[in-house]
């Protein structure tokens, strides 16, 4: 009896199906988007399989094929929904910073970064001299998350 409900579980349409679910969740846990694509071609071949058993050789094809397409067709689309503008930091345009004031919450040295309040929030802050805490200061450039800054 029991290997009758072992062999239940391997049929090959679970097989597939439990290897999409598998994929799904290596999605979530990897960067970027990739797995979803395998995951998508995975349950195709366990749709298929449940109409029209296929030798697996032919399982093998229709996951290769249709992973491939669904990577080709969809992956633009995915990242467009799921990465969001990448031109932004925290919802401002990099060019909102530059000729902005702030006020310095740590001092700032030449060779250690200090900290700036600029809308609400606390940022790195790099100077090409020291500027003392709560100074202001205008912001000349950025580098990905650290502002560039001058004294006022």
């Amino acid at each position: 009896m029991p290997m009758d409900e072992i062999q239940g579980f391997l049929k090959p349409e679970l097989i597939w199906f439990l290897a999409g679910f598998i994929m799904l969740v290596f999605e979530f846990a990897a960067p970027g988007i990739f797995f979803i694509f395998f995951a998508v071609g995975a349950w195709i071949v366990a749709g298929v399989y449940l109409f029209f058993p296929v030798s697996l050789s032919a399982q093998l094809l229709i996951f290769l094929t249709s992973s491939v397409f669904a990577l080709i067709l969809l992956r633009k689309r995915f990242q467009k929904v799921f990465a969001g503008a990448s031109s932004k930091v925290d919802g401002l345009d990099p060019d909102e910073f530059i000729g902005k004031k702030a006020v310095v919450k740590e001092m700032i040295t030449k060779d250690m970064p200090g900290k700036i309040a600029f809308h609400g929030t606390l940022w790195r802050a790099e100077a090409d001299e020291p500027i003392d805490e709560n100074s202001h200061v205008v912001i000349t450039g950025r580098d990905s998350l650290t502002l560039k800054v001058k004294k006022v």
